[in-house]
């Protein structure tokens, strides 16, 4: 008859329950992560692959492909339009931020950079034509504006940055009405940083 060694059985018979616990576990865990893949997962900041948020139609409407009216200036590259619920986000420039991030005061930059797009829309009577490109992260419209001036109608982004109040952004879009605006903005904007207009001797750390 042979042998059985008792300590080899019982250690044999005391896995058991212990495999078993194993293998429960090991179900769990692929039932909990199945329906964690299931899901939706906040996508990354490399993910986003667009400026446009997916709710900005659905809270403001349709982009509008043009408008016209009076306007002011919210800061150095936005402007609130009388009857318009989006704000326009000039296309093509960026400015001092209007507010530091840290402390919430004004900036003399983003002061000087609003002060300048202010007036000449006064001196235009607050009156612009702005062509859509897209909705940006904010939902702002982001538009190519012009206003009236002699001779010729003053695109208001152009303006900004010939004056040494802004500088090109995102210069590598192509606007389909346009398509060398890109190229304009980027020689006024060499021009301005050359005669140091503006706020260029400030950016380039002279003041």
């Amino acid at each position: 008859m042979a042998m059985i060694d008792r300590p080899t059985a019982a250690r044999g018979a005391g896995h058991a329950p212990l495999l078993a616990l194993v293998l429960v576990l090991v179900l769990v865990l692929a039932v909990a992560t199945g329906s964690a893949d299931a899901q939706p997962r906040r996508p990354a900041d490399g993910d986003k692959g667009s400026d446009k948020p997916v709710d900005c139609v659905a809270t403001l409407g349709a982009l509008p492909k043009e408008w016209m009216g009076e306007a002011f200036a919210i800061d150095g590259i936005t402007l609130g339009g009388a009857g318009l619920k989006p704000r326009l986000r000039l296309w093509g420039v960026q400015a001092g931020e209007l507010r530091d991030r840290q402390s919430g005061q004004e900036t003399v930059a983003g002061m000087r950079a609003r002060a300048a797009l202010e007036d000449m829309l006064d001196k235009a009577e607050h009156k612009v034509k702005c062509r859509a490109v897209r909705w940006d992260r904010d939902c702002h419209v982001v538009a190519q504006c012009t206003v009236e001036a002699s001779p010729a109608p003053l695109d208001l982004g152009g303006y900004m940055i010939a004056s040494g109040m802004a500088y090109g952004f995102r210069l590598e879009e192509v606007l389909p009405w346009e398509p060398r605006a890109s190229q304009r903005y980027a020689g006024a904007e060499a021009e301005a940083r050359k005669a140091k207009r503006g706020l260029w001797p400030v950016w380039l750390g002279e003041k």
